[in-house]
Order: C-alpha cells, then structure tokens, then sequence
C-alpha cells in the first residue's frame, strides 16, 4: 500500500508518522511525507517586500525541507520507502492534488482538539480532505493522550 502522510511540524507530527507507520506496517509498500507550507500573503506590496522578509521565508522553507528528509531517513532506516515533499499552497488542496498525482491507496492525517473557533478561522483541512477525495483517510488523533505513548520514528 502506498500512503500519503501530511504533518505540520507540530510536536506530535513524528508521533503521527511512527504510529501510522506501525498501524500500516504488514501493508506498507511505500510513504510520502508531505508538509504542506503556508502560502503567501495576498496583501498588497508583498511581491516587492525586503530581502530582509524573503530570506526568512527562503531559511523557514529550508529548515522545513530538512525536518522533512530527516523524518523520511528516519523510516527508510527502519525499511520503510519512504519519500518527502515539501509544497507550499493551501492545505486542504495540496494534500487532494498530491495524493491524486502520486497514486496513494490511502491519506494519513492528524486530528487535534481545536475548539470552534479555530476551525472558523482556519477551516476544517481535514473536512475538506474528506469531502475532495474519493480516497480513504486515515484520521489519527494528535493530542496529549496520543502523544504519551511511544512510536517508531
């Protein structure tokens, strides 16, 4: 089975990826760990921002980029194909768009216990996930209970 992971570097990500992982492990063929970087702003003036702004961003995407290969090494150390990607856009779309383009048999996310008030503002990535693909998703909570317990990466 080939799988797509999404994380977000949020201190439960490396516990999404291990037990994932290690739910899957009999049927694993291959993973792709994809973060999914915040777009650009769409204020106006951005394009013409200070070097000063762009080298934060280029320096985010590359320390972002190295967590990733990390993780991915991590798993290819213990047998598992694994691979990286590093997209920036809107969530929700890449994670669809992604999982189409490299012919995933399954989409692993991680649930929080985030109020109302946060999925009003930022969306719902995961309902969107489910309501664009026609793929299973795999929906894994990532809360302080998930991340007492040990993981394989």
């Amino acid at each position: 089975m080939k799988v797509l992971i999404a994380i977000d570097f949020s201190e439960n990500s490396k516990n999404l990826v291990g037990k994932s992982c290690g739910l899957l492990w009999k049927t694993l063929d291959s993973v792709w760990l994809l973060h999914v970087a915040e777009p650009d702003p769409d204020f106006v003036g951005y394009g013409v921002d200070p070097p000063v702004m762009r080298d934060q961003m280029a320096k985010q995407f590359h320390d972002e980029h190295v967590q990733l290969q990390e993780m991915a090494e991590s798993l290819r150390e213990q047998g598992v194909d694994a691979k990286a990607l590093l997209i920036q856009g809107e969530t929700g779309k890449i994670i669809v768009q992604q999982a189409e383009r490299l012919g995933v048999d399954m989409i692993v996310v991680g649930s929080s216990k985030h109020g109302a008030v946060h999925h009003f503002l930022l969306g719902d990535t995961i309902q969107g996930v489910l309501h664009e693909t026609g793929k299973p998703v795999l929906v894994m909570p990532v809360h302080d209970e998930f991340r007492q317990s040990t993981t394989i990466v």
